[in-house]
């Protein structure tokens, strides 16, 4: 299932706490977005540091944090699902409803296009974060923004063998 993104940092230099890449997302949806709110924020996070990269899953029953050196990473990945079926679908079925699906279909579309980014590690673990467009927390990210994440755990990563 793909998260919404709550935060999006991704620089060449680094933050405060020491992060090139932060990404914190959350369950889509307008209850996990109430849930937030009052404070109960099952998320999921990329930290990509210098050393290292570190995941973090959290849920309503806990939370597992995965460590992984930098060195240990062999390769990284995107991609993006364009849901053009489904708009289709929805488009095609709910037009002779008042036009309905001149709207629902492209509205569909603009929300649900998922970007993918990850990285696998030496031992074939596969750590990956599945995103699309948060509407609530105004956050929108494109290709080029999740290949830029790519393109600096790369450098580091290249930074630590040359």
């Amino acid at each position: 299932m793909a998260l919404v993104i709550k935060k999006w940092y991704a620089s060449r230099t680094a933050d405060q706490a020491g992060n090139y890449v932060h990404l914190v997302g959350r369950e889509a949806g307008l209850f996990a977005w109430m849930l937030s709110v009052i404070g109960i924020d099952p998320t999921t996070e990329i930290e990509i540091k210098e050393n290292l990269i570190v995941f973090t899953a959290g849920s309503l029953s806990g939370k597992q944090k995965r460590v992984i050196p930098m060195r240990s990473v062999c390769s990284t990945y995107y991609g993006y699902v364009k849901p053009w079926q489904m708009a289709l679908t929805l488009g095609v079925l709910l037009s002779p409803i008042f036009f309905l699906g001149l709207v629902v279909g492209p509205l569909y579309y603009f929300l649900n296009k998922q970007l993918t980014v990850g990285v696998v590690e030496n031992s074939g673990w596969i750590g990956g974060f599945s995103f699309k467009r948060s509407v609530i927390e105004g956050q929108n990210i494109d290709e080029t923004k999740a290949y830029e994440v790519i393109d600096i755990i790369r450098a580091l990563i290249e930074a630590k063998t040359a």
